[in-house]
């Protein structure tokens, strides 16, 4: 490795050390718990940080953080605040020195969760006719089958086995798949691509992240040939369906299409996956909830739900300050980061009583677990109908199905929450 290259990655990784929110935040009001106990449950530190001050002033991140349910849900729909990280430099040079001269798709080409309007307004209504709410639920029996067939792996006389890998990671990569229309044949190679790209949601991580970005370089080519063959070979799959799609005479370019079914799979799988796995350990946390579901699965839709709510897969979103801005008593400058964190605001007592209790019974669990505003989740009826499925099979399947340890490694990163793991008996 040359010394400018070792120069770049170690800037990167002090950097991106310095963006891992959660884990560093320090403002001069206690002693921080430590990376091990906060990556276990941050939701104790969160807590003592939201009593403060609904927003706070963040000098590890340069920037702010805002806590608050309200505030969090007003920061999403305030045009004041961008997604376009490439209008903050500090950002922008710690994913090009992460990346040491290689593409960035998030600057290069971002995708529609990246942008603001009018550009995002623009991706948007071109992406949304192939997540049409009634198109999304007739995918019911689809994903059936594929959940099937990943529990159908778990041998009929095994006492345990990984969710994480059986399921809650194949089956969302699955589903993205053929609703790309993409070749059987490419699956394998699908899901090692679509596993390593889960590295660029891990910003404190370099090699995370390079292998991330690898990823994201190659699926790139892979869809400009897809893409390509679909051009010439009409389909009614999603590929087809934005290469068709026409809003007012506009037609997505080719870095849009790249990038759009890029961002449909990182989307997809990562929320997907860890809605999956955060929610079952969850749930089987709680073995009384877990039998009243068995009993009655009509309690899944709202207990996905409560899920989402307390232990949300994506943990915080950034947004920079286009203008010098008065939020909430909080005098914002320009270009400053402003992380939203999700996981605070979930666990806000002005918005859901006793907060920090699992609750499948709870009357309308109140949540931004896949955002607010324009920047909402256009997936979130996928992820839903994913988990639902897949959680109502793993509780008929498996009746007496517990979790082999109570304990579990949780990923280190401040962005996402999730485990690589998730161990349970099969109670056989």
């Amino acid at each position: 490795m040359t010394v400018k290259k070792t120069l770049f990655r170690g800037a990167a990784q002090v950097a991106l050390h310095v963006l891992n929110t959660i884990d560093v935040i320090s403002y001069g009001q206690g002693a921080h718990p430590g990376k091990k106990e906060n990556c276990k449950n941050p939701y104790p530190w969160l807590k003592k940080l939201r009593s403060k001050a609904p927003v706070l002033r963040s000098y590890a991140n340069r920037g702010w953080i805002v806590l608050g349910f309200d505030e969090v849900q007003a920061a999403f729909k305030d045009p004041r605040f961008s997604s376009d990280m490439r209008n903050n430099q500090f950002i922008v040079n710690i994913l090009r020195a992460a990346a040491d001269g290689k593409t960035v798709q998030l600057l290069d080409d971002p995708s529609m969760l990246s942008l603001d309007a009018p550009d995002h307004t623009r991706l948007r209504k071109l992406v949304s006719h192939g997540f049409l709410r009634k198109y999304i639920l007739s995918l019911e029996p689809t994903i059936k089958r594929i959940v099937d067939e990943c529990l159908s792996t778990v041998g009929p006389q095994a006492t345990q086995f990984d969710l994480m890998d059986v399921l809650a990671k194949p089956l969302p990569a699955i589903v993205i798949a053929e609703l790309l229309g993409l070749p059987d044949s490419d699956r394998e190679q699908f899901q090692r691509w679509s596993n390593q790209l889960l590295g660029l949601t891990l910003i404190d991580n370099p090699e995370m992240v390079e292998q991330g970005n690898n990823a994201n370089n190659a699926l790139i080519g892979y869809f400009t040939r897809i893409i390509a063959e679909k051009r010439l070979s009409p389909s009614q799959d999603l590929i087809g369906q934005l290469i068709a799609a026409e809003e007012e005479g506009d037609r997505l370019t080719a870095g849009e299409m790249y990038s759009t079914c890029v961002l449909l799979l990182l989307a997809g799988h990562e929320t997907t996956t860890r809605l999956i796995g955060n929610g079952m350990h969850a749930l089987l946390q709680h073995p009384d909830q877990c039998r009243q579901m068995q009993q009655d699965p009509s309690l899944t839709p709202n207990a996905v739900e409560e899920m989402l709510r307390y232990e949300p897969p994506v943990q915080m979103m950034a947004r920079f300050a286009k203008e010098d801005i008065d939020f909430h008593g909080a005098a914002i400058k320009k270009d400053q980061l402003v992380m939203l964190v999700i996981a605070s605001a979930n666990r806000d007592a002005t918005q859901n009583s006793d907060p920090d209790t699992f609750d499948i019974h709870r009357e309308n669990p109140s949540h931004v677990s896949f955002g607010y505003g324009i920047h909402l989740c256009l997936g979130l009826a996928l992820a839903r109908l994913e988990a639902q499925v897949a959680i109502d099979a793993l509780l008929e399947r498996y009746p007496n199905m517990t979790l082999t340890d109570q304990d579990v490694d949780w990923q280190t990163g401040s962005l996402v929450r999730g485990m690589e793991h998730l161990f349970v008996q099969t109670g056989h």
